[in-house]
């Protein structure tokens, strides 16, 4: 039996990517800003949750899913094409570094961990940890290969440093959202981030996953409602 996640729509089987899916991925492809028209390339894919989500949230945006790994390629091939939206999705094995069609809107689930403990999984630890991928060196791929926006998910303790390297490759910030876990929680723990070419005055708010009583909170639900089953 695949290995997954079930959602309204769209089954995502993510038994053969090193990242499975989970939270981070899902805050981005429910939060992004979409374009109304045009095309969209979600850097290191995975298993292609994000570009699913968005296929879900828009008819009339072309998606494409970049991914390093060939064998969380090529179940991403798998996912897209036994989706609703087949017809406008596109998974691709390679590079960021060497590709060379510009999107609307570029959105990418980074590693970002900064470099700890190896695992026993090579390809694991690619996908986690940032060392390999600096913040100056992704917002320069990111300015070279969005022609308005690109959007992320980071850890909160370190958006600040990323913002810094989008706003040297020249971006300004559009949205910022605080994620915490829980309501009693006093730190956020991640950071959805969007940022434009252009200026603009930025917009902040603040999301948290679940309530006092530790079920998920009625934001969330509301957020999440037209992907969860039990939403």
């Amino acid at each position: 039996m695949s290995q997954g996640f079930q959602f309204k729509q769209f089954f995502v089987s993510h038994q053969h990517c090193a990242m499975k899916v989970g939270t981070d991925g899902v805050l981005l492809g429910l939060w992004a800003a979409l374009p109304v028209a045009g095309t969209v390339l979600d850097l290191g894919t995975g298993s292609g949750l994000i570009a699913l989500m968005l296929a879900q949230r828009s008819r009339d945006l072309t998606i494409t899913g970049l991914e390093l790994d060939m064998a969380a390629s090529v179940q991403a091939k798998d996912n897209a094409q036994n989706s609703p939206f087949a017809k406008r999705l596109k998974m691709v094995q390679g590079d960021m570094r060497q590709w060379q069609a510009p999107a609307t809107l570029v959105v990418s689930n980074p590693p970002y961990f900064d470099p700890g403990v190896r695992s026993a999984d090579p390809r694991r630890d690619l996908a986690r940890y940032g060392g390999h991928l600096p913040a100056e060196v992704l917002a320069a791929e990111l300015a070279r290969l969005s022609e308005h926006s690109a959007a992320l998910v980071l850890p909160w303790q370190s958006w600040r440093r990323y913002h810094q390297a989008m706003v040297a490759a020249g971006f300004h910030l559009a949205r910022c959202c605080a994620v915490y876990g829980h309501r009693r929680s006093h730190q956020p723990t991640r950071a959805l981030l969007q940022w434009q070419k252009t200026p603009l005055k930025a917009h902040y708010s603040a999301l948290w996953l679940k309530g006092h009583d530790g079920q998920w909170s009625r934001q969330f639900r509301r957020l999440g409602k037209d992907f969860y089953l039990a939403f």
